[in-house]
């Protein structure tokens, strides 16, 4: 968990993350009962916009969080666990929470019902607006791969390279839906809380043998 020591996590980090977690979730909430029975406010209406930016690229980072894509990088990574048996924990982990961010992300969806932008290009979601699926499931599966990453034994400078790209690309895909026409603002920031909300339960949660981590160290095990 960010801020907290790389050892085994005592109660009061777990207090600490239970906190975070329920801070992230109470705000979730509240913005999407602020914004889900009423017409879009102004800064949800400034974001149309957006809508026809870079429409290739967009699609594009779109289409990197969709199922096909994920699908296949799971395959991937599923397979490098098998291969690298230390590695196991950490990929099925990152499944598992992919999984729960997706399941979660469509039922709280349903309970919220708020109508989709009317300015949609490119693709007609069926779904629900509040909260943006695709922001909820690239923080948490690009941002659990970041954490493992600034906990990896590659030097300094690559480490965090590769967590700043991932997180870019997480962000990159929430604006995608911005592009696209498919979200709101304020959905695209509602399902970077939930993201969040959920990354910090794995993180924090599941144990750090599990993941591959060194408990008493500060590095992934390789």
């Amino acid at each position: 968990m960010v801020g907290i020591p790389y050892e085994r996590l005592t109660l009061a980090s777990r207090l600490t993350a239970s906190l975070t977690v329920a801070v992230l979730l109470v705000v979730y909430a509240l913005l999407g009962l602020a914004v889900s029975p009423h017409p879009p406010a102004a800064i949800d209406r400034q974001a149309a916009a957006l809508v026809g930016s870079a429409t290739p690229l967009a699609a594009f980072l779109t289409s990197l969080g969709r199922f096909p894509a994920y699908g296949s990088a799971c395959a991937v990574i599923l397979v490098a666990g098998f291969v690298r048996r230390i590695w196991l924990g950490r990929c099925l982990t990152a499944i598992g929470l992919l999984i729960i961010a997706e399941v979660c992300s469509n039922a709280l969806k349903d309970a919220f019902r708020r109508p989709r932008p009317a300015h949609w290009i490119v693709t007609h979601e069926r779904t629900y607006s509040y909260a943006s699926g695709h922001c909820t499931n690239s923080l948490v599966f690009f941002g659990f791969w970041a954490y493992v990453s600034l906990r990896s034994t590659l030097t300094a400078p690559w480490r965090f390279l590769i967590a700043v790209v991932l997180l870019v690309l997480s962000g990159a895909i929430g604006w995608s839906r911005l592009a696209l026409g498919a979200h709101y603002p304020t959905d695209v920031l509602g399902g970077y809380l939930l993201g969040a909300a959920i990354l910090e339960l794995g993180i924090a949660f599941v144990p750090q043998r599990v993941l591959g981590l060194a408990v008493a160290g500060d590095a992934v095990v390789a």
